[in-house]
């Protein structure tokens, strides 16, 4: 018998070690899709886009021997009755397999985010090839490929660009897992930063676009700079925020960087109603100082410290009340907060939650602190 399994192996051992990955395809036949678009076109059809990079323009640092100049990605666009069929008519515009295991973003045109993105997102969640990790990004008054055409000034492809670039405005990377699981969660609505071309065609930063996921996933308005920023703290999504006030009593500006940040949402429940306070908190360094007051001074540093506190508490607190009123739509997870903290009412509440967020009672609370008042004590402009 032992002989018989000592055959066997012996045997079966030259197939262990000629066995391969039958169907791997070399990178030289792969196409690797770095960022997919989605809009709808003029006359009402679903576009899907594909920015691929170009590996020898990527290789050669945009440049070949020749000294002319060779383009590191390539944008390719086609319509589709769904994305999966555009996704077809790209493929066959190009002679290499059409790779999205390492894509970075996705971008959703205004157009397509307004008739609704539940349908379309579809093949980004079910296709086992498709990177859950992708940022998301919804384009604001403009469409995918013209951002995928938009030459950064430092990376390779636009692709990168955004990743830095919002990571450099202080906000958390939002991944296309968290926008999912944000669609699934019954306490909180989804925001998508937004991106926009200027007047020069160059890309910046919009601000974040509003979902309504219990309306197939459709964009209801856009937060302004300002706003979003407040959003983002309130939700977590926020690492750094530079602020900047007018102090009256020192008759001027002071900004203030906030690198340390944070937020607590407690819930109340008062004569079965719920009620929300927002405490936020905020440390950081003074970074310029146009009043006549002089920091290194406890007294003007807490009055600094105080007057910028009140005026961010009441911007906030000005955010909550046009979303509840404006959008009627909880984005800021307070739904989430209440799931947590009172599981059992929630359980009555959650279906109604969203008739319930606009009536509910949220206080604000924002606690600067300044640690540091910069390397100078005075200032050149003095009184």
């Amino acid at each position: 018998m032992m002989r018989t399994a000592k055959l066997c192996l012996l045997f079966l051992l030259p197939l262990w070690l000629t066995t391969g990955c039958w169907n791997l395809k070399e990178p030289d036949q792969l196409s690797f899709v770095t960022g997919n678009g989605l809009d709808l076109t003029e006359d009402g059809k679903l576009e899907a886009s594909t920015l691929v990079v170009v590996p020898t323009g990527v290789a050669g640092g945009g440049q070949i021997s020749g000294g002319g100049k060779k383009e590191s990605f390539h944008v390719i666009s086609a319509t589709g009755a769904n994305v999966t069929e555009a996704i077809v008519k790209i493929q066959a515009k190009l002679s290499r397999v059409v790779f999205q295991g390492h894509r970075d973003i996705v971008l959703v045109g205004q157009k397509l985010a307004k008739q609704g993105m539940g349908e379309t997102f579809d093949p980004f969640i079910r296709n086992a090839q498709s990177h859950i990790v992708s940022l998301v990004f919804v384009v604001k008054n403009g469409n995918p490929k013209d951002v995928f055409s938009n030459e950064p000034m430092f990376e390779p492809n636009i692709s990168i660009a955004l990743e830095k670039e919002q990571k450099a405005l202080g906000f958390k990377p939002y991944l296309s897992r968290e926008f999912i699981a944000d669609v699934m969660s019954d306490g909180i609505q989804p925001l998508l930063p937004a991106v926009s071309l200027n007047s020069t065609k160059h890309f910046s930063y919009s601000g974040f676009a509003i979902l309504n996921k219990d309306d197939g996933v459709k964009l209801v308005g856009f937060l302004n700079r300002k706003d979003s920023y407040y959003a983002a703290w309130m939700t977590d999504r926020l690492t750094s925020l530079t602020l900047t006030s007018f102090v009256p009593k020192g008759d001027g500006n002071v900004s203030l960087r906030l690198e340390k940040l944070g937020r607590r949402i407690r819930v109340k429940k008062v004569d079965e109603r719920i009620q929300i306070s927002v405490h936020l908190k905020g440390e950081g360094t003074i970074m310029e100082n146009n009043t006549n007051l002089d920091p290194s001074k406890r007294k003007d540093l807490l009055l600094i410290q105080d007057e910028l506190s009140h005026k961010t508490q009441k911007s906030v607190q000005l955010l909550v009340k046009k979303v509840q009123k404006k959008y009627k739509i909880d984005i800021f997870g307070f739904g989430e907060s209440v799931h947590q903290q009172y599981p059992q009412k929630w359980k009555t509440l959650k279906k109604n939650w969203t008739k319930i967020f606009p009536t509910v009672d949220v206080s604000v609370k924002v606690d600067l602190q300044i640690n540091d008042p910069g390397i100078t004590n005075s200032s050149l402009n003095k009184p």
